[in-house]
């Protein structure tokens, strides 16, 4: 039996292919490029399972099962409506369900991802809840995804576990702010860093600055038609403008050799000592995060951080008045 898998107009092809050309003109890799072919998926996977948080020790599977029973705590037994926006391979939504309190509480329950071979996993992992499965470009930031009926009312988890580093708090915040209802809960997590320093920077950095994580960054390229000897890839970290106790990190691309594309007849040329952007996270110190929540509207409900402070997970909704 065939999985029903739904398509957002966001990750239509002639959307994505103008989305492409804009950026790589650009020399810019827009994020949901190294997820999106199946290669890729798998290439992230692999990383994720040897350096994410959650795949990282006990300790950190705890910190993800506090967060799940306080999210069931406030929900209690009453009907809501699900939404996990970037669920990739759906382990982590699947987690949260299985220590649901009253399986006929859940209403709906909606999936998206970029990735159609991650979304038919979390599918699968999921499917006795009879998920709606959407492909969705999630840096569109579309409301159509999240259009709901007055009545009934009922309550919304939006879970957002993994995106904001990568889609990057200036554009994701406002928007997931942007559609909570009061009584609607928002379930985030955090790439954490002890401090901002250079010493604490260069900690974090090794977790981005690995042989995993440079095969799923190469992948990309490769599959463009780079060889792998056209080019070296570095991290390195940036502060966040504005923002106390953030930093960015970036991989940049060196190219070593030229590459020229062409799609729906406009062309793609990089030359010899180009550099692209090819990847980019935002980390915070906690006390950083929280302004940030509070700058944005969103009132932290609980917060649940690792003893490493590497790793944050909040509960949140929108703030009275």
């Amino acid at each position: 039996m065939g999985i029903p898998i739904h398509f957002h107009p966001s990750a239509y092809p002639e959307r994505l292919r103008q989305d492409w050309l804009e950026s790589h003109q650009r020399r810019v890799v827009p994020a949901h490029c190294l997820y999106e072919s199946t290669g890729q998926a798998q290439r992230w996977l692999a990383y994720a399972r040897a350096w994410a948080p959650i795949h990282r020790g006990r300790d950190y599977q705890q910190l993800y099962e506090r967060a799940y029973d306080l999210a069931w705590q406030t929900i209690g037994n009453a009907p809501f409506d699900y939404v996990g926006y970037g669920c990739g391979d759906g382990l982590k939504d699947a987690n949260f369900f299985g220590s649901m309190p009253s399986p006929g509480q859940l209403e709906t329950l909606r999936l998206m991802d970029i990735s159609a071979s991650l979304l038919i996993e979390a599918y699968q992992r999921l499917q006795s809840l009879k998920p709606e499965a959407w492909v969705v470009n999630l840096a569109s930031m579309s409301d159509v995804l999240f259009q709901r009926s007055e009545t009934p009312q009922r309550p919304l988890l939006l879970s957002c576990l993994g995106m904001l580093p990568t889609l990057g708090h200036r554009h994701l915040l406002p928007f997931l702010t942007g559609q909570l209802r009061p009584g609607d809960l928002l379930l985030l997590s955090a790439n954490l860093s002890p401090s901002s320093n250079p010493t604490g920077r260069q900690h974090i950095l090794t977790q981005y600055d690995n042989e995993p994580a440079m095969q799923w960054y190469a992948g990309y390229l490769i599959e463009l038609g780079l060889p792998r000897d056209g080019f070296s890839c570095r991290a390195t970290t940036q502060d966040l403008e504005g923002v106390e106790g953030g930093f960015r990190i970036q991989v940049m691309a060196h190219l070593k050799k030229e590459l020229s594309l062409s799609l729906s007849g406009a062309r793609i040329n990089w030359a010899v000592d180009d550099s692209v952007d090819l990847f980019r996270s935002e980390r915070w110190t906690s006390n950083g995060l929280r302004i940030l929540f509070q700058t944005h509207g969103l009132q932290c409900l609980e917060a649940l951080e690792s003893e490493d402070q590497e790793e944050g997970l909040y509960l949140l909704q929108v703030a009275d008045g």
